[in-house]
């Protein structure tokens, strides 16, 4: 038997045993889904709890349903930040997408020296990666949604404190000799993993330098140059494999 659509709501959504779904999860519910009182829907409050809910009334503007059940998810470490340089085009729209796939945390978009797009209107920009990782984790199953932080520059990320117990730094360059695998496996009661992506054309030396002298491992990922899009979901692809 499939299991019921999912969809995210924020606690003050949740009054006792009762929860209202509100804007456009309404309309999907409803006119494209088709569903009435009675069926069945799974709820997650974006912080792991996922609330096996029936719907118990259903109108254009709310969806009110009634808790059958529900079951909370243990945090999966290490976590992963990924900062990723940004690209041109849409690119970010599907690394966003495919890094929430693959479990990632937070995802920071850093202008490098490197960067050649310009982003107008950042808000609106990160608002949109916003809805995309809300998309992703639903589709997905997730419980929890990735958040995605205000641009900022490499510099100033680089001068974020990181530098709680089981922080891992990792920095993805062409000129890393050191396998990723070996950092990965050589590190104990990881929690948290700090990934550095650059855009097209990489990191310069300077950058380079200066997330070394952070503490960030110049790893590498093999032979070949991959494109920033194929970089990001492969590094998150081998930690998951490692970790996960």
């Amino acid at each position: 038997m499939p299991r019921p659509p999912r969809f995210f709501i924020s606690s003050e959504q949740i009054a006792g045993q009762l929860i209202t779904v509100a804007g456009e999860d309404v309309r999907h519910i409803g006119a494209v889904l088709r569903m009435k009182a009675g069926d069945e829907l799974l709820l997650c409050d974006g912080k792991r709890t996922e609330y096996s809910v029936k719907i118990v009334h259903i109108d254009r503007t709310e969806v009110k349903t009634e808790i059958v059940s529900k079951t909370r998810r243990e945090i999966a470490y290490p976590r992963v930040t990924l900062g990723q340089g940004l690209p041109k085009s849409d690119k970010m729209d599907w690394i966003a997408q495919k890094a929430t796939e693959l479990g990632v945390a937070n995802i920071v978009p850093l202008v490098t020296e490197r960067t050649i797009v310009k982003v107008k209107n950042e808000e609106k920009r990160v608002s949109r990666w916003q809805k995309i990782c809300r998309e992703a984790a639903m589709q997905s199953s997730r419980t929890d949604i990735p958040n995605v932080e205000a641009i900022c520059t490499f510099s100033d990320f680089l001068r974020t404190p990181n530098s709680e117990p089981g922080t891992l730094l990792l920095f993805p360059w062409e000129e890393g000799t050191k396998p990723i695998k070996d950092v990965l496996r050589g590190g104990e009661g990881i929690k948290h993993i700090i990934v550095l992506i650059g855009p097209e054309g990489g990191f310069s030396p300077t950058e380079a330098e200066s997330a070394t002298s952070r503490g960030f491992h110049p790893v590498s990922l093999g032979p070949n140059i991959l494109r920033t899009e194929t970089a990001a979901i492969a590094v998150l692809s081998i930690i998951g494999y490692e970790y996960l």
